[in-house]
């Protein structure tokens, strides 16, 4: 191994990463600014203290690091995906170990993370500077988060991914054992990298039991529509934090009784879950609407409108654990409601509008009357609970009836000749 061979690799790896920086970067903050922009100032002002102190605390397991480690590894994510290709090629005969190489890897994805981690050493100055307690484990922690969100999804085997990946955690809760195990993992992490040979590898028998249960489960199309959504689904979740903060705010503000928090809580969850599967469903529509090489798949017309519904479903459960603090009946209620939407807007995406109009205003009212009956009246979800074999069963049919290709006017000559 030569030094030249090393400095090329690295600088290469850092300047690919500082590229990639300058767009997701930009993307991130922007969305992040608008969203502690909307905030009325209380709230604002409660969010930042918050934060500050939650990062710089000393205690284990906080939520906004583990919030920032989730963020990491999401970050980590879309760039490791840009800079796949920068591990192949020359980089290939350069005169480096394998180590090297992933190493050089890591560093150029972590470099994509300059963002998060300034934001969190400003959240940390601002923590000691308002008197909280501030831990010098959580600035130790922040290289170690940003190196283990790399290494997860830098190109290597899976043993060596996975110790990354445990490793995030770990490192986010900036105590001396976990930051211990932290270190431990990424070196067991390079050495593993170092061992391993890309000629070596080989493919794992799967059962046949799994192989038959997998072909049943519509992996497929959720690649296929999750690939079509692209780095868009970041945004999936914004309109559910439109309706949180004022919800959070009125309760905080107000002194009700325990029926009328209940009927808050409902009220807002309902509203973001509703919106938040509305937007989904509206970009879906948009950026993947029905083509008819599709029918062409041994994919029937009830399954094709199942694998949607499941994609809402997977993008829209994270706003269920929320649910977790509500009464049995409301957060069934919430339950329900989702259960519906995610069942009745797969036939509605299925129409001949375009673009993101697509849904047609009477869905969208349609779905906010149905999350305003939820919250006033809770029993409502039990009908829209055992009504959802029965809209599952329309969409599939308005699917099977519906005409993949449209005829528009403006793509055609006067001859009814397709223009070029």
């Amino acid at each position: 191994m030569t030094t030249a061979g090393l400095g090329a690799s690295y600088r290469f790896h850092l300047s690919s990463g500082a590229r990639v920086t300058l767009g997701l970067a930009t993307f991130q903050l922007v969305l992040l600014l608008v969203l502690v922009a909307l905030q009325p100032p209380a709230a604002r002002e409660l969010l930042l203290k918050g934060l500050a102190a939650g990062i710089a605390t000393p205690e284990a397991f906080s939520a906004p690091r583990l919030g920032f480690a989730v963020w990491a590894i999401v970050a980590t994510a879309a760039a490791a995906r840009r800079l796949a290709p920068t591990h192949r090629g020359w980089q290939l005969h350069l005169p480096v170990r394998l180590r090297t190489r992933w190493a050089a890897g890591v560093l150029g994805v972590a470099s994509t993370l300059a963002h998060l981690a300034g934001l969190w050493i400003v959240l940390w100055i601002g923590g000691r500077v308002l008197g909280e307690p501030a831990s010098p484990r959580a600035l130790v922690a922040l290289p170690l988060v940003a190196l283990a969100a790399a290494g997860t999804w830098t190109p290597a085997p899976g043993r060596v991914r996975a110790c990354a990946a445990v490793a995030v955690p770990l490192a986010a809760s900036a105590s001396l054992p976990g930051l211990a195990a932290a270190v431990t993992l990424l070196s067991l992490a390079c050495f593993q990298a170092g061992r391993w040979s890309p000629h070596a590898a080989r493919v794992p028998s799967v059962p046949s039991s799994l192989r038959s249960f997998g072909r049943r489960l519509p992996t497929g199309q959720l690649v296929f529509s999750l690939r079509a959504l692209g780095l868009w689904i970041t945004l999936a979740h914004l309109p559910a934090a439109l309706f949180a903060a004022p919800t959070g705010l009125a309760i905080h503000n107000n002194e009700f009784t325990a029926d009328q928090t209940d009927l808050v809580l409902r009220l807002g969850a309902s509203l973001g879950v509703t919106a938040t599967v509305l937007a989904v469903a509206t970009l879906l529509s948009a950026r993947r609407p029905p083509w008819a090489w599709s029918r062409s798949l041994p994919w029937s017309a009830r399954r094709r409108v199942a694998a949607d519904a499941v994609l809402l479903l997977l993008i829209a459960s994270p706003l269920l654990i929320p649910l977790l603090y509500l009464p049995a009946s409301s957060g069934l209620s919430v339950l329900a409601l989702l259960v519906f939407l995610a069942v009745r807007l797969p036939g509605r995406m299925r129409n001949s509008l375009r673009g993101l109009t697509r849904l047609g205003a009477w869905t969208w009212i349609e779905a906010l009357l149905a999350a305003l009956l939820t919250s006033l009246q809770p029993l409502t979800a039990l009908v829209l609970g055992l009504a959802s074999p029965l809209v599952l069963e329309a969409s599939a049919r308005r699917e099977r009836s519906l005409k993949a290709g449209l005829y528009l006017e403006r793509r055609f000559d006067a001859a009814r000749e397709a223009e070029s």
